[in-house]
């Protein structure tokens, strides 16, 4: 590959690379002065473009990533303007810069972000409706704000002590690096493919940061340090490549894979950190008490740190406590509907296994009962009409023809239930089907009972059988007046509706209820005096919704009152097209 070459498919590389060779070429020519206004120009032009690379990543990513990269721009922000105050009092004000920095709180926190960063394991796909630490990373942020201002904000600004200060400030310091190196360290050997680059390239960056810093912190604390000398190349090299990776990870754009449980709770940080950070603190905080050779107002700022601390955890502590009482709660509810929808699929399957066992039974049995039935019904009724015949006979054959019907009704009413009949399915309107049935109804309606019909208008249409349907209705019909009639008289509403692509027809009664609402479709089953009812019309109901392939349930009422819901499958225009083409 040629250098121009190079140059146009790694653009950003060959000009970080290119500030990297400056700052090397200017602490070698340079001196004084001047050697500090390039060096600290050139460092924060490469902090500029690392704010510019995590950022460029974050609209193109989701979830967990996007926050990564979001947190990183944070950390790469904060760095910047450490940067900001070295170009401020060295290139504009041209004057040394002023020990303790004005920078070293920006310094210090900006590590921060990173360790955000790195435990949200944005190489994972988010799981959903999870909690997934979003409390335990500012009881984190919180337990590092506590340790900046205990041990290093009270000898900064409060009681200036430059031992204490220095010690403090590189001990946090350096702790945090090396938090962040072992971090990485984890990752890229657990992660894969792209996000295995990344963080392999920051883990090589910080490990070329971390020494790096060290030694100038010692030479700052000694006062042995110029801007510009040889110590600044390495740490320009590894500010350079870390400013590098977000235009990489932008090029490569790396894709999260599903999360390893194990690796969830091992690096995962959130509860064990959080834990160990909400103990220490009041542990941190009875320790600083018993320094009585601190001055005054160190011990004091302390004691009131301590106590705001633990204040502020505690509303943490609190907050995710309530936030996971209602997950739970959520979940409960979730397990109870399911559980409740397992015992109502449990109940439609062995009330389908029964109908159809006591189908086959009954089909073969009224098919045997038909053809002796035939015959009987012959006869009598040509006894019947014999006029040779004595009076007596003749009734008593008038009589065997009439108990001879009355069975036949009952073995075509087995048919029927054990759907022998076939069913001839056409497009419907079921507005027009509760309309003929209540025509037919209301002929023989008792007086005392009131019929309300609410029926939706363009109501979408039904793949059924028109007559089946009919026969449904005049059966959960006769029902609710046959309920009603018992408590002397009352109201029917019969009503429609459209929900989603399901067409719902119901029919009410505020009649006393049902008995046993679970045992309505049962075959047999009748709460009506003997030789009212043979307890096999809800079970035919049953049979020939379930044929149409929807769903018919019976509840009660409040106060009182029965409801019977039919839900069928609703026509789409396209279908309702199709069904009109291949008819």
């Amino acid at each position: 590959m040629s250098p121009n070459q190079f140059v146009a498919r790694h653009a950003w590389l060959a000009a970080l690379l290119a500030l990297v060779i400056l700052q090397v070429v200017s602490s070698s020519a340079l001196s004084g002065q001047r050697r500090a206004i390039v060096t600290d120009l050139l460092q924060f032009t490469i902090m500029l473009c690392m704010v510019a690379g995590t950022a460029i990543n974050i609209p193109h990513n989701r979830g967990h990533a996007r926050g990564f990269w979001a947190l990183m721009t944070v950390n790469a922000a904060m760095w910047t303007i450490v940067c900001g105050f070295w170009v401020y009092y060295e290139v504009i004000r041209r004057l040394p810069m002023p020990a303790p920095q004005p920078g070293d709180t920006f310094l210090l926190l900006h590590v921060i972000p990173v360790m955000m960063a790195l435990a949200m394991l944005p190489h994972h796909i988010e799981k959903k409706d999870s909690l997934s630490s979003n409390l335990e990373f500012p009881l984190i942020v919180c337990w590092w704000l506590y340790l900046y201002f205990n041990f290093v904000f009270v000898w900064h600004y409060l009681h200036f002590d430059a031992p204490n200060f220095h010690r403090n400030f590189n001990l946090l310091y350096h702790s945090e690096l090396a938090i962040v190196i072992v971090s990485l360290g984890y990752l890229a050997r657990k992660s894969r493919a792209g996000w295995r680059q990344i963080f392999r390239h920051y883990l090589i960056a910080f490990l070329i940061y971390a020494p790096t810093s060290a030694i100038i912190n010692v030479l700052i604390q000694e006062h042995m340090y110029t801007s510009g000398g040889l110590w600044d190349v390495p740490l320009t090299i590894a500010l350079a490549y870390l400013a590098w990776i977000g235009f990489h990870a932008h090029r490569i754009q790396p894709q999260a894979a599903p999360a390893d449980e194990d690796m969830r709770m091992g690096l995962a940080i959130p509860e064990w950190a959080a834990s160990i950070a909400v103990a220490s603190i009041p542990a941190t905080a009875l320790f600083s008490f018993e320094r009585l050779h601190d001055p005054a107002p160190v011990r004091h700022f302390r004691i009131a740190l301590g106590f705001a601390s633990m204040l502020l955890i505690a509303v943490l502590i609190f907050t995710r406590q309530h936030l996971l009482n209602r997950r739970l709660a959520r979940s409960l509810a979730d397990a109870k509907q399911a559980f409740d929808d397992l015992e109502r699929l449990q109940t439609q399957v062995m009330q389908s296994e029964k109908l159809a066992s006591i189908g086959r039974l009954v089909s073969g049995a009224a098919h045997e009962l038909n053809n002796p039935l035939a015959a009987i019904l012959g006869y009598s009724e040509l006894i019947a009409s014999e006029q040779g015949v004595p009076a007596e006979q003749r009734a008593f054959a008038e009589k065997i023809s009439q108990q001879t019907r009355r069975t036949r009704n009952l073995v075509a009413n087995l048919l029927s239930f054990a759907r022998q009949t076939p069913a001839q399915k056409r497009l419907t309107d079921l507005n027009v089907v509760i309309h003929n049935a209540c025509q037919l109804r209301l002929t023989s309606f008792p007086a005392n009972v009131s019929l309300i019909r609410d029926l939706q208008p363009d109501l979408p249409q039904v793949m059924a059988d028109d007559n089946h349907l009919l026969q449904v209705l005049v059966q959960l019909l006769n029902n609710a007046i046959d309920a009603l009639e018992e408590v002397g008289g009352g109201q029917i509403t019969v009503h429609t509706h459209a929900s989603g692509d399901q067409v719902m027809f119901e029919v009410r009664d505020n009649g006393l209820g049902i008995t046993e609402p679970a045992r309505v479709f049962d075959p047999f089953y009748t709460t009506k005096q003997p030789g009212q009812g043979t307890g096999l019309g809800l079970s035919a109901c049953y049979g020939i919704i379930q044929e149409h392939g929807g769903t018919i349930e019976c509840s009660n009422l409040a106060p009182r009152g029965a409801l019977f819901r039919i839900s069928l499958n609703a026509m789409s225009k396209s279908k309702i097209a199709e069904a009109v083409t291949a008819t």
